[in-house]
């Protein structure tokens, strides 16, 4: 629990399933409780949503185990044969030339974009 100067109690659910109440710097810490007593359904199902979708990400990022760098390059040149249409599609309708097209193993960005 955090006091901010805020105007009202706020909750959250963390990735890993933490409850994060935000209060009112002066709040009774009485009032902080009664808060999160009357919404622990909610707090319950939150978590609950938050593991499933914690199982789902996990379960999609292992979805393709490279192990070997034969497998890593073959499954470089499989992504190099839809990668390269669909950039040539989308520089075309936008207007652009890409310099370079690369991937990496990257978990929360999906895209980055220079522009020169």
């Amino acid at each position: 629990m955090t006091y901010r100067r805020t105007s009202r109690l706020s909750m959250r659910i963390t990735k890993n399933g933490d409850v994060h109440v935000s209060a009112p710097i002066g709040l009774p810490k009485k009032q902080v409780v009664d808060f999160i007593e009357q919404h622990q359904d909610w707090i319950d199902e939150a978590r609950k949503k938050t593991s499933e979708r914690q199982k789902q990400r996990a379960n999609f990022y292992n979805q393709l185990s490279l192990t070997t760098q034969a497998q890593r390059i073959e499954a470089w040149k499989k992504l190099k044969v839809i990668l390269e249409p669909m950039v040539e599609k989308y520089s075309k309708e936008m207007g652009v030339t890409p310099s370079t097209v690369s991937c990496k193993p990257m978990i929360s960005r999906w895209g980055r974009c220079n522009v020169s």
